[in-house]
């Protein structure tokens, strides 16, 4: 007669990806009832703010940048801008809070601190890739003009950017569990950074001696390549290289995930 043990139905062990694939997963729907769970407005939000940005700068600049921006509409030239600039800013913010805001769960061993970070890069990669698809859509049915001829070109953009971010993202998780104060200085290098990305300008309208200081900026480099694929019309001006902001994401990634093995166990000890 065999015994209860033995009809019990053995499990099979799970390999690390599928064990981090299922932390990732519940941790994504666990940020998602978090950040719009509780907001009247919900996933409108993520449309507002660049629809506000937007709207406000093409009122304030919409004029002059008609006469000056080379080959591109200023609504179609702010949303190749803004809506990336937001989704960089956002997740590495994001990345400040990630180890705090899930300290409890990673007394379970498959939750690690990464897991928390991919799952909240993961989220605002969507939101943001998603509100530039209905934008961009909406910006065609008015009629601006918009090709879509190099849009292989174009999604590699996005995805170089969104690994830029994590890349960024899992430094600034590391030095926000050292110091809970850099937010505050985040935020004022965020502002920053937004005016000196060519976010709101076009960088042609810079003098070239100063061109040289704000290619430094790797921003620059992948957003400019992204306004250049969908209207090709678009120059881009000398020294912007594609190839350059690759080597920023793989230093930054090397950095990264150095400074995260450092320092993972003390991240994961109860605050």
């Amino acid at each position: 007669m065999t015994s209860s043990a033995e009809k019990l139905p053995r499990l099979k062990p799970r390999g690390g990806i599928r064990v981090m694939y299922a932390a990732i997963r519940a941790l994504f729907f666990r940020e998602l009832q978090t950040r719009f769970g509780q907001y009247r407005l919900g996933y409108l939000w993520v449309f507002l703010e660049p629809l506000l940005n937007i709207g406000i700068m093409v009122l304030i600049f919409g004029e002059v940048m008609h006469r000056t921006l080379p080959g591109m509409d200023y609504p179609v030239f702010l949303i190749n801008g803004i809506i990336p600039f937001f989704m960089f800013r956002t997740g590495v913010s994001q990345a400040l809070s990630a180890v705090q805001s899930n300290a409890g769960l990673f007394s379970y061993r498959p939750v690690k601190p990464i897991d928390a970070l991919l799952s909240r890069s993961i989220l605002e990669g969507l939101l943001s890739f998603t509100t530039y698809i209905v934008f961009t859509l909406v910006m065609m049915w008015f009629g601006f003009h918009i090709s879509l001829e190099s849009i292989p070109q174009l999604l590699g953009y996005w995805i170089a950017l969104f690994v830029f971010m994590v890349s960024f993202s899992l430094i600034f998780m590391v030095i926000g569990d050292f110091s809970k104060e850099i937010g505050k200085l985040v935020s004022a290098l965020f502002f920053v950074l937004y005016l000196l990305s060519g976010i709101l300008y076009s960088i042609h309208i810079i003098p070239q001696d100063y061109q040289k200081y704000l290619l430094i900026n790797p921003l620059i480099h992948v957003i400019e390549n992204m306004r250049h694929a969908i209207s090709p019309s678009y120059p881009l001006v000398t020294g912007i290289s594609f190839g350059y902001f690759l080597i920023w994401t793989v230093c930054c990634m090397f950095l990264g995930l150095l400074l995260y093995k450092r320092f993972e166990r003390r991240m994961v000890k109860s605050k």
